[in-house]
């Protein structure tokens, strides 16, 4: 592990990142962790398909496991739309998460 706030991936090699072993392994040591399994959003159980998301860019490539939360498809896509609403934007990528759960908690 290196240096919390010390990211190696640039925004632009995300998406290599998240396709290499690097990343593979991450994922590998999370689910094999007692972090929590459930989506973070919604609730759902842990399924195929379920994404880990990142709390914030700032450690890419240089995560810690509490960097990482499990979503389902559907609710990881709703947090990036809510990050992506101007008003919420600026206030980071774990605002935008813990907004699009008090949204689906009001749904529910």
């Amino acid at each position: 592990m290196g240096i919390p706030g010390k990211g190696t991936i640039s925004k632009y090699g995300y998406r290599e990142y998240i396709n290499s072993p690097q990343w593979r392994a991450k994922r590998d040591d999370y689910w094999a962790s007692k972090m929590p399994k459930d989506c973070y959003v919604c609730g759902a159980p842990r399924k195929p398909g379920m994404h880990l998301h990142h709390r914030t860019y700032k450690n890419l490539g240089n995560e810690r496991l509490m960097d990482l939360v499990p979503v389902c498809p559907a609710c990881h896509d709703d947090i990036h739309h809510v990050h992506q609403d101007p008003r919420f934007k600026s206030k980071g990528l774990w605002y935008a998460t813990k907004e699009a759960r008090k949204r689906r908690a009001k749904k529910s």
